[in-house]
């Protein structure tokens, strides 16, 4: 907006209003801006105001905004939110120029957005603020299709976005913005990367865990980029000092998408942008499709029903343990259960499941939440992450007074995440007695089917998967615990299958996978179940490597073990399962 004595200025030397009463206004504390306060006091007529604005600025006035002519798919390229606050309406939209109504226009920053957004000149026409945004609620209130191509107000439902294949944007920034999108989409993409560079734009995709550069451009658009993803994200354009964070709802290619935007200012002078890119057919998947062996999933599936308990699931970023407690929620969700959630942030609403961000900001940490759940009769709760000692012993008491409790921790595999909670100052006993799972995962890429190519590994290989004759021997000599036992579900330790050839494969690359020779990503996992053994361990305060060690003996399968499996049905290499899993030591 522009300056208050600025504005004032103006309707004195027009004649609307006195010196005398100006001074007062701009000196004292009020509750509104300037012209709001003078329109509430009946000083000045709001009309009255526009025609003043528009003279000083030689403009058009408006004396009544057309609603029912104006485009709203065109309007709508504007959020509500945004427009509102801005008090600007988009009427009507040319190959030469776009056409505005608005309340100040000496709000250069909103014309430049504007301006940006379109890639074309903008022409101004004025009216009062009470018309602006009275039109704004009548033309958005007809709206369909979400306003244009990627309608991003917060008050949106999917069936309201339009699919942004089917936009006939002719503006350059908002094309190549979409494109972004829908490529992105296409190459499976879980983040975007937008990076100033010395003299060019760079955007990188991610995908399977490994980034690629996707595009580049003139480095003088990075201004309307950033300016276009800020717009659709409601974030604060003219906020180019501080972070800032937002979401944007779209539709592509009949997928429903949301993105995460988070910027950050950059000592190269312009704003560096990441999005993450979450699809509900990504993340909300069965727990049959994240890729547990038959008895691991059979365990996971008896831990999930217990009526009491943590079960925790750790990994580093990236690893998949949204993905993990989504599945084990979906699976469980019935009508008879009460289940609540406090996340951070929330990545999708699942019907049947309460859930709650949690903001630490206002005070709403994921302590306070799990206390005031504890006052809403819940069955099941899960919490996105145990990062202190208050959360932990919250949860401890949670699952002991009658709750399932599910949750994340970081920590390199599954015996660190108890030695992690007693280093939280959490009693040995408390961990014994509350703790009934623990799962540590890893996202290992998947072979190209097209493309993968089979060879005979070397002996070298088999010792580093743990699949040599003599550890797959001390494997299958070993009795395990009835905690990993499932009747019915034999157990079958990672191992070449014998009488037929030993084959692997390995990536190659062709056009299906983009010549990476991978496609998609699975989990590999390592289970650890509290039994006595490891039990007594704990209550000892054993270090994480004689936990692991003991888990190994009763039957756990690690990491590496997983992995191997997973080489051995043909679906990972070698590299990426060592890759993974480089902290996982032989223990036995």
């Amino acid at each position: 907006m522009a300056d208050e004595q600025f504005l004032g200025e103006i309707l004195v030397r027009r004649g609307l209003l006195s010196d005398e009463r100006l001074r007062p206004l701009l000196g004292g504390p009020r509750d509104r801006g300037l012209i709001e306060t003078l329109v509430l006091q009946n000083v000045v007529d709001a009309a009255d105001i526009a025609r003043a604005f528009a003279a000083e600025c030689e403009l058009p006035f408006v004396a009544r905004v057309e609603a029912d002519a104006v485009p709203p798919a065109l309007a709508g390229k504007l959020p509500i939110t945004y427009a509102k606050a801005r008090k600007v309406l988009v009427v009507a939209e040319s190959d030469a120029q776009v056409d505005i109504v608005c309340a100040d226009p000496f709000d250069t920053v909103t014309l430049d957005d504007v301006r940006a957004m379109f890639g074309k000149p903008v022409s101004v026409s004025v009216a009062s603020a009470e018309n602006v945004v009275e039109a704004i609620n009548r033309v958005y209130e007809r709206k369909e299709g979400g306003g244009g191509e990627l309608e991003s107000d917060g008050g949106s439902g999917e069936e309201e976005l339009q699919d942004i294949l089917d936009s006939d944007d002719d503006a350059p920034i908002i094309r190549w913005v979409n494109g972004l999108f829908a490529q992105g989409v296409k190459e499976r993409a879980s983040d975007i990367h937008i990076e100033p560079e010395e003299k060019e734009v760079l955007v990188r995709y991610r995908i399977d865990g490994e980034l690629y550069v996707a595009k580049r451009a003139n480095k003088q658009f990075m201004s309307s980029i950033v300016a276009r993803v800020k717009i659709m994200a409601g974030l604060n354009i003219a906020e180019k000092r501080l972070p800032q964070d937002g979401r944007i709802s779209l539709k592509i290619a009949g997928k429903s998408i949301d993105v995460r935007v988070s910027t950050i200012p950059t000592s190269r002078g312009f704003e560096r942008i990441v999005m993450r890119i979450l699809l509900k057919t990504n993340v909300l998947l069965d727990l049959t499709d994240l890729g547990f062996s038959a008895r691991d999933y059979a365990l996971m599936d008896s831990l999930i029903v217990r009526p009491d308990g943590i079960i925790l699931v750790t990994g580093p970023t990236g690893s998949g343990k949204t993905t993990t407690l989504y599945a084990c929620l979906n699976k469980i969700n019935r009508p008879n259960l009460n289940i609540l959630t406090a996340e951070d942030p929330v990545e999708y609403e699942i019907g049947g499941i309460h859930q709650v961000h949690v903001q630490p900001k206002i005070g709403l940490t994921f302590a306070n939440a799990l206390r005031a759940f504890l006052r809403q009769d819940p069955d099941v709760i899960m919490v996105g992450e145990i990062r202190d000692k208050e959360t932990a012993e919250i949860a401890i008491h949670a699952s002991l007074t009658g709750h399932l409790v599910l949750s994340t921790i970081h920590t390199n595999d599954a015996a660190g995440a108890v030695t992690r909670l007693v280093e939280m100052e959490i009693e040995p006993f408390l961990v014994r007695s509350s703790v009934i799972g623990i799962l540590a995962q890893r996202l290992v890429r998947m072979l190209c089917k097209e493309c993968k190519e089979a060879y005979t590994p070397s002996h070298f290989e088999l010792r580093q998967l743990g699949i040599d004759a003599e550890r797959v021997a001390w494997r299958k000599a070993r009795k395990l615990s009835p905690r990993y036992m499932v009747p019915g579900v034999p157990y079958e330790p990672a191992a070449p299958a014998e009488g037929k050839p030993l084959i692997f494969y390995r990536a190659k690359g062709c056009e299906a996978c983009l010549d990476t020779g991978y496609t998609g990503r699975r989990g590999i996992y390592e289970l650890l179940m509290i039994e006595d053994a490891v039990g007594s361990l704990i209550l000892k305060s054993s270090d994480a490597q004689t936990l692991k060690r003991t888990a190994v003996d009763q039957g756990m399968d690690t990491l590496r073990d997983d992995g191997a499996r997973k080489v051995l049905e043909g679906l990972t290499t070698v590299e990426e399962v060592l890759a993974a899993t480089q902290e996982d030591v032989a223990v036995e």
